[in-house]
């Protein structure tokens, strides 16, 4: 009787605080869920054409990269959540998320210029860019770099010249994110001047014998990787792809340190009417997104970063000679040109929170 006793106490016991974790749970569950709201996927969109914007970025509050819209235009967002989109050919966008199933975004409308001189006339492509990159380690800013490249480019052979640059640049100072001389080389500070290439990435995927490009999308061996899209109304033509397929991830290591590059897509704008496949001499603007994983084997450290370079093709023009842009052009070109390509209003934010610490 006593050992009965005390088993039916023991489960009567262990009956009630089951019950309270139960009721704590679930008061759990309803006030992070009631506040916060379900996590729900929502298509970007063209306001114009309603056609899916892919591999838009897409920030949070704090300006901090939550992600990328998939080749269908969809990403998870939260409502009650404020968020801010980012697209080379599209209108910046904040809002706060409610029900909606679709966010449609504003094509942007810049213009460049148009030269009458054809590149057989003459020696070299000249253009200039205005860039920005942007680095977050664990959602802190710690890079910020913009400005301004000129570039000569042989008309023949493509070889690229470089010209001069006028550059801002910022690094944050915290400590908390800082790391070791070493592991710069490997995981830190990725922010790099824009470079054109010889070939677009356009011609890129053509060549490749793997890749095909049809219906509006892009697959390498019977896989969507990207998506392609012309705008007649625009005379312009929209390529973004999944540069790390066909691997999953790409794993380095150096120094007893490991880096995973999980996510690269690119974009690229081309004007369309200029040539019958878009090539160097018709890019407007390009995009490309990373995310990597950076852990030691030994120290306690692992860092998540997002890097986003992008620039637009402002000036073009067809000449016979290098003649260089002055540092007070650029200047003035600086100046004209991030007033018209403005940053999201959360990383300016950031911009003065780090710059006053």
């Amino acid at each position: 009787m006593k050992i009965t006793r005390i088993l039916r106490n023991i489960y009567m016991n262990t009956k009630r605080h089951y019950r309270r974790f139960l009721l704590l749970l679930v008061l759990l569950l309803e006030t992070t869920f009631g506040l916060v709201g379900y996590a729900q996927q929502v298509m970007l969109a063209d306001s114009i054409t309603r056609n899916p914007v892919c591999y838009a970025t897409v920030y949070d509050a704090n300006g901090t990269v939550i992600g990328r819209s998939d080749m269908g235009g969809c990403i998870n967002l939260q409502k009650g959540f404020e968020y801010h989109i980012s697209h080379i050919s599209y209108e910046p966008k904040s809002f706060v998320y409610n029900d909606d199933s679709i966010i449609f975004l504003s094509p942007s409308f810049y213009t460049i210029s148009e030269v009458s001189v054809t590149a057989k006339k003459k020696k070299y492509y000249h253009c200039k860019v205005f860039f920005r990159s942007i680095e977050h380690v664990d959602s802190c800013l710690k890079y910020y770099m913009d400005g301004i490249r000129e570039f000569f480019i042989d008309t023949k052979s493509k070889k690229v010249h470089y010209g001069n640059v006028e550059t801002n640049y910022f690094m944050s100072k915290r400590q908390d994110i800082a790391q070791k001389k070493r592991s710069m080389m490997i995981g830190d500070r990725y922010m790099a001047l824009p470079f054109l290439e010889k070939n677009t990435l356009y011609e890129e995927t053509m060549r490749d014998n793997k890749r095909n490009i049809q219906s509006g999308g892009v697959y390498a061996d019977t896989v969507l990787i990207g998506s392609c899209e012309v705008f007649p109304d625009k005379d312009e033509m929209l390529l973004s792809v999944d540069a790390l397929w066909p691997k999953s991830t790409l794993v380095m290591n150096l120094f007893g340190y490991t880096q995973v590059l999980s996510k690269h897509n690119k974009t690229e704008l081309y004007r369309y009417n200029d040539f019958d496949a878009p090539c160097v001499f018709n890019l407007k603007s390009s995009n490309s997104y990373r995310h990597l994983t950076l852990t030691h084997k030994k120290e306690n450290l692992v860092r998540d970063i997002d890097v986003e370079d992008m620039f637009y093709v402002v000036e073009y023009e067809y000449t016979d000679t290098k003649e260089l842009s002055s540092s007070e052009l650029l200047q003035e070109d600086y100046k004209k040109y991030s007033g018209m390509f403005p940053i999201t209003e959360r990383i300016k934010e950031q911009l003065i929170r780090e710059e006053s610490l």
